[in-house]
């Protein structure tokens, strides 16, 4: 599943907005929106693996692990 995929999947899960998940992950709101569009537009771009790693913890979907 692609990365954003996941992103939307997780905001549905806990009723998160683009503005929430930009301020949890310390990325603009356009960023976000870009995240969210569907793959062949223009303005598409793939969320990094880190980041969605990151907002993944911070929801407590996944334990953060050294």
């Amino acid at each position: 599943m692609s990365t954003n995929k996941r992103l939307l999947k997780l905001m549905s899960k806990h009723h998160l907005t683009s503005q929430q998940v930009a301020d949890l992950v310390h990325v603009s709101l356009s960023t976000v929106q870009k995240w969210r569009q569907t793959p062949g537009n223009v303005s598409h771009y793939e969320m990094p693996e880190g980041l969605l790693e990151l907002l993944e913890i911070k929801t407590g979907e996944k334990k953060w692990r050294v």
